[in-house]
């Protein structure tokens, strides 16, 4: 018998594998035995590319009446699971007249109120949500979810990974900046210089010069400022 951290590796290596993010879904789907899963990246952060990318294992009848009913400003797993940190069971929503029959229509197409949801936020600062859904298990779904959340988590990232790749020809071109890098690019973004920025963040003139030479270098541009302006575009700082 396998041990657990083989069968995961296992698993990680049928993702990796996977030509695309939706064979990789289908494979996941057999292997944990679940009705659908669903992978929804919020943004791209790449300028034409920039819009949701969304994969998933529904059906078509169910996928073409949840677009043309709009169903994605009701949908709870959608409106709350990008301001969630934490994974979360889908009987944690509060039922609104309007999710319940968002529900009830889901279910004539086969996706029952068993699911289970994991955000993703990336080291760029990209939203994701990893879904998992599911007929009423033949054990308990408390016990199934227990099983395997934690590595429904370590999957769910591999398979966000998948996608950013998918998405960018194999190559990921946002950097991962520091918690100090954003914050000292983003007061630059503010017209603030090193000086500035050190005195703000309480640190040394000179530690405020590397954090931004550190950032620049990642980003790849030739000024501070420039720098800035590109974490401004993928959104790796707000101003």
């Amino acid at each position: 018998m396998k041990t657990e951290p083989e069968n995961l590796a296992r698993i990680i290596e049928t993702v990796a594998d996977a030509p695309t993010v939706y064979d990789a879904l289908i494979a996941l789907q057999e292997i944990y035995n679940v009705s659908f899963i669903t992978y929804h990246l919020t943004a791209t952060i790449i300028s034409e590319l920039d819009a949701p990318f969304v994969q998933t294992t529904y059906g078509p009848e169910w996928i073409a009446r949840y677009l043309l009913k709009r169903y994605v400003h009701i949908d709870p797993v959608v409106q709350q699971g990008f301001l969630r940190q934490l994974p979360f069971d889908w009987r944690e929503f509060d039922i609104t007249p309007e999710t319940a029959e968002f529900f009830d229509d889901a279910r004539q197409y086969g996706v029952e109120g068993y699911g289970y949801s994991i955000p993703i936020t990336d080291k760029a600062g990209r939203r994701a949500i990893f879904s998992i859904n599911a007929a009423r298990p033949t054990t308990s779904w408390d016990k199934f979810v227990a099983d395997n959340r934690a590595e429904w988590i370590e999957v769910a990232y591999r398979v966000h990974l998948k996608a950013i790749h998918e998405i960018h020809g194999g190559k990921d071109p946002v950097p991962g900046l520091s918690t100090r890098e954003r914050e000292c690019l983003s007061w630059v973004a503010r017209g603030k210089d090193h000086k500035d920025i050190a005195l703000i963040l309480g640190i040394s003139e000179h530690t405020a010069r590397s954090y931004l030479k550190s950032g620049r270098t990642k980003l790849g541009c030739a000024t501070i400022s420039s720098a800035a302006v590109q974490a401004v575009k993928f959104r790796l700082i707000n101003v």
